[in-house]
């Protein structure tokens, strides 16, 4: 990650980019694959994605992947960004990192509905309940987190009914 945030609106253009080894360009390029190409399987072997300092498929990244995770979290003000392909992989992925048997998650009524499926559908087989709530009453809300609840679904504008609920109010 870069050593601190570039400037106001400068920060896309004067971010510290640092080309992948073997590749000294000043802007970055874009690197599309499905297929990594290998000298061999040990050198295959010995790489390692999760750290982003090698690159084993296009699913886990590439150096333009990489590049724009690391300028969207220096611009945020971030630590990190993952890059996914969809709001529903944002959910899941969420959901999946946070839940395990026995939690619950609370989720607003006026959700996104693929993504209130896999509530009712993936999470519920793996153990995990859910509660709908209204998301135009805080108290609603309030009332319905339980010891079991490790996830509030905060969602705005509310899919379909386009409702801003009180965030600053949900979140007291």
């Amino acid at each position: 990650m870069a050593s601190g945030p570039p400037v106001g609106s400068t920060g896309l253009i004067h971010h510290p980019y640092v080309p992948p080894h073997g590749f000294a360009a000043p802007q970055p390029a874009v690197h599309k694959a499905s297929t990594v190409i290998f000298p061999d399987v040990a050198a295959m072997r010995s790489t390692e994605w999760k750290d982003k300092t090698g690159y084993t498929y296009g699913l886990h990244g590439t150096p333009t992947t990489f590049t724009l995770e690391e300028r969207l979290a220096t611009l945020e003000g971030g630590l990190q960004c993952l890059l996914v392909p969809s709001g529903l992989s944002a959910i899941a992925t969420t959901c999946m990192s946070l839940l395990r048997t026995g939690d619950e998650v609370l989720v607003p009524d006026n959700a996104y509905g693929p993504a209130k499926t896999l509530v009712q559908g993936e999470l519920m087989a793996w153990g995990i309940t859910h509660r709908y709530y209204d998301p135009m009453d805080p108290q609603d809300l309030a009332d319905k987190i339980g010891p079991a609840t490790r996830l509030v679904w905060l969602e705005a504008a509310g899919s379909v009914t386009l409702e801003f609920p009180d965030l600053p109010a949900m979140v007291r």
